[in-house]
């Protein structure tokens, strides 16, 4: 990735971040309410703040200090996290400098940047469900909702749900001129596990009756494949196809698990399934690795883990 070069814009000018903006970095990382839905808790020195800076310097990472001409000061930080995998962008501003249009007019700067001289294919935001004002900015410079993930910080008691945003370039190109859209790769959608089961019918009745699923549809007659979903949006959630067949061993069925993962009142989830009558294998309780969960075996020998972040 080239170097991260300085951007001027309307009322701004972005100077790649630098170790001497520590100080007033340091004033926007320690006030409270810029902190709100940061993924750190906010910095207790100016220490914390310069390290940060030093973690910032990926070989794909691209951050700028917003400057306010007029003030000689950051104001705020906006960039590109450097993960080849995913271009994830991060952005914070001052709570002085907030509702002014600052930060879209940053981010806008560093979304040209971004699809012009970085040749990223795509841009993705994860903000917090509660975190209204951010989802507003992310609609309003072009960004469209992905999805959704349960997450938990280290340092908050409690998880909260991300909601995923996401720009490509041809969208973002469309928005400057008509262009045709990029039909050079393939898009993964989602996954979807086929389980083979002796009865697709009686299957999918169970999943519905006793686990809460909606049957999305079952081919045949008798039924030799279908489909149980379970989820707010047709987009998002679990989806499982069933298909028949002649023998499903349990030695065959055991071997697999399914992991789905769920909101906070997973011990809700819980009681209601013990309460229909579930099988469940393993009981609720809270792992090492962050999670809560609890299996079940479903009518045909299916493992289920559900689980959460605790």
């Amino acid at each position: 990735m080239e170097q991260t070069r300085r951007i001027k814009t309307e009322r701004l000018i972005l100077e790649p971040v630098k170790i001497y903006h520590t100080a007033d970095l340091f004033q926007i990382f320690s006030h409270p309410e810029a902190m709100t839905f940061w993924d750190t808790p906010q910095h207790e020195s100016a220490t914390d703040t310069g390290e940060m800076i030093e973690s910032f310097m990926l070989p794909d990472a691209s951050w700028w200090s917003i400057f306010l001409p007029e003030a000689d000061r950051v104001i705020g930080l906006v960039g590109y996290l450097g993960n080849p995998g995913i271009p994830g962008m991060g952005y914070i501003l001052h709570p002085n400098y907030w509702q002014r249009g600052y930060m879209r007019e940053a981010v806008s700067a560093a979304l040209t940047y971004g699809f012009e001289k970085l040749k990223l294919d795509r841009v993705e935001l994860w903000i917090n469900e509660n975190n209204l004002a951010s989802q507003r900015l992310a609609q309003e410079v072009g960004f469209l909702r992905r999805g959704r993930f349960r997450q938990k910080y280290w340092h908050h008691q409690t998880a909260h749900d991300k909601i995923v945003y996401g720009l490509r370039a041809e969208e973002w190109q469309s928005e400057q001129e008509v262009v045709e859209p990029n039909q050079s790769h393939n898009h993964f959608y989602t996954l979807q596990p086929v389980l083979s089961v002796s009865d697709v019918q009686s299957t999918a009745e169970y999943y519905r009756d006793k686990l809460g699923f909606r049957i999305d549809f079952m081919y045949g007659n008798p039924p030799f494949h279908g489909a149980v979903s379970q989820g707010e949006w047709s987009t998002e959630g679990v989806k499982i196809q069933l298909s028949a067949t002649a023998a499903t061993p349990e030695s065959h069925n055991s071997a697999v698990v399914l992991y789905i993962f769920v909101g906070p009142n997973i011990d809700a989830l819980y009681q209601q399934y013990r309460a229909n009558g579930v099988h469940i294998q393993r009981r609720i309780a809270d792992y090492p690795w962050g999670m809560r969960e609890f299996d079940i075996k479903d009518c045909n020998g299916y493992t289920i883990r559900f689980g959460t972040p605790k």
